[in-house]
Parts: structure tokens; C-alpha cells; sequence
């Protein structure tokens, strides 16, 4: 037995006994930590890869876990308040298969990814403790999940950390649900009914992620996805809707496109007082499509296709940036698409859509498969962009699917 005085000046005594303690306690504490890490966590730059290429690009992992599949923040969302973001996806069991995504549907739920630092590190927010409290189809809640409810109280759409969100419950029959939130995502309200008129059309539901404009304290324009059935026939359209008391009615102002082309996940912008901008995914055959109102959203005129696409579509990011010029930002799903293959591009418009430059590569040539895109995009006040997408790199042998950034300066 050997006597040692620690710099506390407590004295221990140690013998054979005293090392097989310590060594159990050492391993359950290795035990304890190695399980910790298997939960889903986001990741800060400091601990992944960022890379970077030539002209100042930065990819960064945003959520990545191991068995874990991360996926489609369109259908969420990103919302900034200068270099503060928030992004959210759905994060589900990774499932084998050569069929489609490769994930566990039981498993799926919600989480957020914020970053304080323009995208250059993330931490991870659980999105029922953070007031999603409503089932969907990609946020599986069981007996937890609450019903939404009518809206009471009118929405003051420009409170300074005001965001929004619409939630599908199923991708054709829907019904839909919003939440608002007033500090940043920290705490949504909800779910509230979204419930408009369609007039002489009769369709099964609205099933919509988010795409709004806010005009005023209680106006807010909003293209929602709608579904429609027709005996064995199904398909969805974009509707422009508008409220001016803070969300509690929603008008229909006009269909975007032409019926029964199945179209979806429009991205839009303002380009005057009564002048906007959708482009929409299309899907059977793959489009990237178009519109501009000048009416301040009751009728539409088509406008040349911005880019191309392929597999099933693509979602577009759409932006208007400070000099005023727009960008899209899609995902490319086949190798023979393009001449840089699969990947993350940008296309700019420097006359509000009439035209719009080659695409460009911002993310590629690394091993990914078709399992890509749903990108959401914001606009810092440097005038740089971070777009949030999902992403793998499964030919280079990591099978599994995360949440990524990347930052440019367009």
C-alpha cells in the first residue's frame, strides 16, 4: 500500500483494490461518453471538413450522425435575422435500400440547425421542445401530437424576430398547419388551421412548405401547394393567397400555372410594388418553370424556363440580392445532366428573370448520388449567400445522407 498527498492536501492510500475501482469507473465513463455521442448532434466547423475551393466557396456539414439520415429543408425552411439562421429538416433512421430515399418513415421527426455566425458553425434544436407539436408525415409523434386550431389573434408580421412556417401534414390530401414565432424559432406557436376558399375548384387539400412575403404588420402573400384527384388521376397546383388580418383569413387570389401539371415547391420574390416572381418545380415531365405578375399577384404571365432539370425535379432557392440581380439556387440529380455531373448549382439574372446566365457548379465532383438538393437559401448582410440543402457523399463511400452549407459570395 503506497501513500500520495494530493495538492488539496487530502491524503489517499492506495492499494490493489483502489486500481480495480478506478479502472471500472473508467470504463463505464468511456461507456457513458461513447453513447452520448451516437445521439444526433449538429457540427460545429471546428469539428468537420470545411472546404473550401479557389474562389472562396465554403461546404459545411451542418448535421451529419452516423445511422442517422438528415434531408429537405424545403420543406421547412431558413429564415435569418442578419448572421443569425435557422434552417429547418428532417432527421430519421438511415435504412438500406436501393429504392428511393434511404431512410426509416416511422422514424422521422423534426429538428432545427442554428448559426450565430453566418453558417460557419451550427448547434441542434429539437423541434417538439420547441413547439412543433403537430404529426406529419415526416415528424412522427404519436399520442404527443396536438390538433391544430383557428387563429384568434391577428399576426404582427414585422416584429423584428418574426418567422413562419407551413407544414403538410400529408404530400396530397394534406390538410396544412402554420406556426409563428416572435424570438427567432426559441419558441413556436401553433398549429393553426390553414383554410382558404378556392371558389369553384374543389380540391383535396393544401399541402404546402413555406413560401411567403411579408407586405405589412397583418399582410402577408403566401404560394401554397394545393392537391387535386380526379378518379385515379392525381396531381398539385400553386395557388397565391393573401391575408391582411395577421393570418386569421386567407384570400385566393389567382392559380400559378396551367391545371392539372403537377407543380409544386414554388420559391418567389417581390420585384416592385406590384410586380412578383415564382419559379416552381414541376414534375412529369422535370421543369423548372417561371411566372411574373404584374397585377401584385392576380394574374400571371409565364416567363423563360431558368434553368433545366432532371429525375423528378428539383425545388428552387430563390433570392434577390443586393445589387438587385436574382439567383436560383437547385440541385442536379443525373450525371449526363450537366457537364460537371451531379451537384448544387447557381444560375443569375441580371433583368428579373427575362434571362438568366449558364448555370454554375457550387458543390460537386465528390462522390455524391442523386439524393440531393431541397435547398433553402438567405442572404447575409455581407451580401454573401449560405444555402442549405441535403447532401451525401456515397460514392466515395459514406452512404449516409446530411444537412449541409455552402457560403459565396455570388
Amino acid at each position: 500500500m503506497k501513500k500520495y498527498i494530493l495538492k488539496s492536501g487530502v491524503s489517499i492510500f492506495w492499494t490493489r483494490k483502489t486500481t480495480i475501482i478506478m479502472f471500472v469507473l473508467i470504463m463505464i465513463i468511456g461507456c457513458n461518453t461513447k453513447t452520448k455521442q451516437n445521439k444526433p448532434t449538429a457540427l460545429s466547423a471546428s469539428e468537420v471538413t470545411t472546404t473550401e475551393t479557389g474562389d472562396g466557396i465554403k461546404n459545411i456539414k451542418v448535421f451529419y450522425q452516423e445511422g442517422k439520415y438528415g434531408g429537405w429543408p424545403a420543406n421547412w425552411g431558413a429564415w435569418n435575422w442578419d448572421n443569425e439562421i435557422l434552417v429547418g429538416f428532417t432527421v430519421a433512421d438511415h435504412l438500406d435500400t436501393t429504392r428511393g430515399h434511404t431512410f426509416d418513415v416511422g422514424t422521422a421527426y423534426t429538428k432545427f440547425a442554428r448559426s450565430l455566425d453566418g453558417g460557419l458553425t451550427w448547434s441542434l434544436e429539437d423541434g417538439y421542445s420547441k413547439g412543433i407539436t403537430e404529426s406529419t408525415f415526416e415528424h412522427n409523434l404519436g399520442e404527443k401530437s396536438e390538433e391544430s386550431i383557428s387563429l384568434s389573434e391577428e399576426i404582427d408580421f414585422t416584429n423584428p424576430n418574426f418567422a413562419m412556417t407551413f407544414r403538410a401534414r400529408t404530400l396530397l390530401d394534406g390538410p396544412s398547419s402554420f406556426y409563428y414565432t416572435y424570438d427567432r424559432g426559441k419558441k413556436w406557436t401553433g398549429p393553426f388551421k390553414l383554410e382558404v376558399d378556392f371558389e369553384d375548384r374543389r380540391p383535396v387539400g393544401i399541402v404546402s412548405r413555406t413560401d411567403y412575403i411579408v407586405e405589412g404588420p397583418h399582410e402577408m402573400t403566401a404560394f401554397l401547394t394545393v392537391g387535386f384527384r380526379d378518379n385515379n388521376i392525381n396531381w398539385r397546383e400553386v395557388a397565391c393567397v393573401r391575408t391582411i388580418d395577421g393570418g386569421k383569413t386567407w384570400k385566393h387570389l389567382s392559380w400559378v400555372g396551367e391545371e392539372q401539371v403537377n407543380s409544386i415547391m414554388p420559391s418567389s420574390v417581390r420585384l416592385g410594388p406590384s410586380r412578383l416572381l415564382t419559379t416552381i418545380r414541376q414534375t412529369k415531365p422535370p421543369k423548372m418553370v417561371s411566372f411574373l405578375s404584374e397585377d401584385n399577384g392576380i394574374t400571371w404571365k409565364q416567363q423563360v424556363n431558368p434553368v433545366l432539370v432532371d429525375s423528378n425535379g428539383n425545388p428552387p432557392a430563390l433570392l434577390k440580392l443586393k445589387d438587385g440581380r436574382l439567383c436560383i439556387i437547385y440541385g442536379i440529380r443525373k450525371k449526363e445532366t450537366m457537364p460537371d455531373g451531379i451537384g448544387m448549382y447557381v444560375a443569375y439574372s441580371n433583368n428579373e428573370g427575362r434571362s438568366w446566365s449558364n448555370p454554375e457548379l457550387l458543390r460537386g465532383k465528390d462522390g455524391a448520388v442523386w439524393d440531393i438538393g431541397y435547398p433553402r437559401a438567405v442572404l447575409l448582410p455581407s451580401g454573401k449567400v449560405v444555402a442549405l440543402y441535403y447532401y451525401n457523399n456515397a460514392d466515395n463511400g459514406d452512404k449516409h445522407r446530411y444537412i449541409a452549407a455552402t457560403i459565396f459570395q455570388p
